[in-house]
């Protein structure tokens, strides 16, 4: 008989109602889980009974993973959903049935539920601080940390501050009298804290053509509410939504009723303009349509209505080799709607995303539209508690103070040399996958080999804390500091930071995630996996379960990471990091085909009656299905293990969203829904069959000849 799978982790559920990201989990009750979960049926009713937790039918859970024959559960002991239809609904029956989203909340899954309980941590911290009524040595974090929240809790000085230092930014941007004077009034914000709107932005970021040194990107305007949005017909709703919200932006600004209306229309002619020839977030990815570099000649023949030479002194950036062009096209319309005709529509332009960049650093006038506009449009029907944003506010702006703190708190350097040990049965499974593949030649095999090889791994924390830690430093209220001159502070320490690299080589060994923050990422130009300490906990990692659950969980993502060396876009970087196709026409066809398959195949799926994007997501489903085959090709034919793995992904991505939330995700997330990738990519895995009981009748069905994937 094959594996019949039993409702897993029912024992995860204990007295506490989950209600989103509002309602923590306490330390014990993620213990009390962690024990019901490995144990056997006695240690789990006791873990259950020491914190009064029943699961969802009121009885103690019953965690068993035996046959029926063995006289554990089939499909049958649960209601409503079988696992042959729908794997997801089935493994997260429970725990979904639990979540309630607050009023305050528009989506719930595990990364966001582990943030709000590290942001908690970090909380606490700032709570100590504020109340106990020390002096610390100035440029400590301590100190930092207790005069930053002052700033942002003092909502009388943040009304009197309005602006600060950026109302002659905004002055000049108004009483612009010609183009000349609107993209100088530009570049000079630009250059000293590094807002844009329309054009004047840059980033400095590894040359993707030579991953060892920096080069400027000429980055792109901002398209607002986004063009995914405003080409979406389905969007229409949420894009009235933002235009009422420019108009109530303008109005605050000092607008009249007459002057905003006539700002909003000229605003969203332009904006519709610019996204007709914006890229899409997909080629936003492809290095082959935004990697284009221009010399300083070549952009001013790009921008014809502009003194190039100006603009880059002002930016800071003159007298660089080359400056990267990300949009081609978005820059030419850019440059055709630089006339003087033109020039009040764009000074408006500029006005409203300047306040809506720095709407929750200012008065409370701005903060309270931004926050209202935001919650609409993701579906959230009441504000957060001031407490809760000031302290998040607080972590934001001091991201390595805390970072460094969280360390010292709450890291294992057990768990990084098991996690460590587990990358290397993946790299070494992932090179076997490689290695097997016969439309690609032994060269291109060795390349990619190599690129496993050399492959950097980054687990916790750096080795070196940022310069840009100590570089951050606050001014208090009683000093005459503020809100939004801290906020600038950071601006400028990040712009500094920046400019000070062009020339000097790169350093690899820099983190660009915090260790406090739940995620993990493939870095194609430095070709590196980063999987920072606050991820290595429940439910994603514990040192005290079995293999197979830990590689259902963080070894899953980890396979992921790896798979994104070799997805659509981290293909085309080598070893090195450097953009360079590598591969032979006939391979690039080939993989071509390959992807066309996947994308098809994620077409076919909906989430609210609107199609998921294959193309928007083909990185990431790509990244998905290498990592359901490595995991199961590590763990073999053993039928238990791999119930547990796959099961224990099926959680990792039980999640709960508005339906305004889940449109704005459909729209622009790379990822596809939770729920779709746990049963799309386990439908497409082969051990899933051999495992489970799934016939040509059942949803979860999917012939062999239509299962997909790159990496198999």
């Amino acid at each position: 008989m094959k594996k019949k799978i039993i409702a897993l982790f029912l024992a995860a559920l204990t007295a506490f109602q989950l209600t989103g990201c509002t309602q923590l989990i306490t330390k014990q009750a993620m213990e009390n889980r962690l024990d019901a979960e490995n144990s056997d049926e006695g240690t789990a009713d006791k873990g259950m009974e020491e914190s009064g937790g029943q699961d969802a039918a009121g009885g103690k859970a019953d965690v068993s993973k035996q046959d029926t024959a063995d006289g554990g559960n089939t499909e049958e002991d649960l209601d409503g959903v079988r696992y042959q239809d729908d794997y997801y609904e089935y493994v997260n029956e429970n725990i979904l049935n639990e979540i309630e989203l607050g009023a305050t909340d528009a989506h719930w899954d595990w990364f966001s539920e582990l943030s709000a309980y590290v942001s908690e941590e970090m909380s606490d911290i700032t709570r100590d601080l504020t109340k106990d009524g020390k002096d610390y040595p100035k440029g400590s974090s301590e100190q930092k940390i207790k005069d930053l929240y002052e700033c942002v809790s003092n909502i009388e000085s943040r009304n009197k501050t309005g602006l600060g230092e950026l109302q002659p930014y905004m002055d000049a941007i108004r009483d612009a009298r010609t183009i000349d004077e609107y993209v100088d009034a530009l570049a000079r914000l630009s250059g000293d804290y590094g807002f844009s709107s329309i054009v004047g932005g840059y980033s400095i970021m590894q040359d993707r053509a030579d991953s060892s040194k920096y080069a400027v990107y000429m980055m792109y305007a901002d398209t607002l509410i986004g063009k995914e949005y405003i080409e979406n017909s389905a969007a229409g709703e949420y894009v009235d939504l933002y235009l009422d919200y420019i108009n109530d932006m303008l109005t605050e600004f000092g607008f009249s009723s007459d002057e905003a209306a006539a700002g909003v229309e000229e605003i969203e002619a332009l904006l519709r303009d610019i996204c007709a020839s914006t890229l899409s977030a997909e080629q936003l990815y492809d290095p082959a349509v935004t990697y284009n570099p221009y010399t300083k000649e070549q952009l001013g023949q790009l921008y014809t209505n502009l003194n190039v030479d100006n603009m880059l002194k002002a930016l800071k950036i003159d007298g660089q080799d080359k400056y990267i062009v990300m949009d081609v096209e978005q820059a030419k319309k850019i440059n055709s709607l630089l006339v003087e005709e033109n020039l009040q529509a764009l000074k408006d332009y500029s006005t409203f995303v300047l306040l809506n960049d720095i709407a929750e650093y200012s008065a409370q006038g701005y903060a309270r539209l931004k926050e209202d506009m935001d919650n609409a449009l993701y579906g959230i029907t009441q504000r957060w508690d001031d407490e809760r944003v000031y302290m998040n506010m607080t972590q934001d702006l001091l991201p390595w103070d805390f970072g460094e703190i969280y360390v010292e708190r709450h890291f294992s350097e057990k768990d990084k040399e098991n996690v460590e040990e587990m990358i290397g049965l993946i790299l070494d499974e992932y090179e076997d996958i490689i290695m097997r593949q016969g439309w690609l030649s032994d060269a291109t095999k060795q390349k990619a080999v190599k690129k496993l090889e050399t492959m950097q791994i980054k687990i916790g924390y750096p080795d070196e804390w940022p310069a840009a830690k100590d570089m951050m430093q606050v001014v208090p209220v009683s000093e005459g500091g503020s809100l939004i001159s801290n906020m600038l502070t950071s601006m400028q320490v990040a712009i500094d930071d920046s400019l000070s690299r062009l020339g000097e080589p790169v350093d690899k060994s820099e983190w660009e995630a915090t260790p406090q923050t739940i995620n993990a990422y493939y870095s194609p130009q430095n070709n590196e996996i980063v999987f920072p300490a606050a991820i290595l906990q429940y439910p994603f990692y514990s040192g005290d379960r079995d293999e197979a659950a830990n590689l259902g969980g963080i070894g899953y993502i980890i396979a992921h990471e790896v798979s994104h060396a070799f997805d659509s876009s981290g293909s085309l970087y080598d070893e090195y990091g450097n953009y360079n196709i590598w591969w032979t026409d006939e391979e690039q066809k080939e993989y071509a085909e390959l992807t066309k398959s996947i994308i098809d195949y994620y077409d076919g799926y909906e989430m609210m009656g609107i199609a998921v994007n294959g193309e928007l997501t083909l990185m990431e489903n790509i990244a998905d299905l290498g990592a359901v085959t490595c995991i199961a090709a590590i763990i073999g034919d053993d039928e238990e293990a791999l119930d547990t793995a796959f099961g224990q992904m099926a959680y990792n991505w039980a999640s709960e969203d508005t339906a305004s939330y889940m449109m704005y995700l459909i729209n622009m997330d790379t990822h596809a829904p939770n729920k779709i990738r746990v049963n799309a990519v386990l439908s497409s895995c082969d051990a899933f069959y051999e495992i489970y009981d799934i016939d040509e009748d059942d949803g979860m069905y999917v012939a062999p000849e239509d299962r997909v994937g790159i990496w198999r």
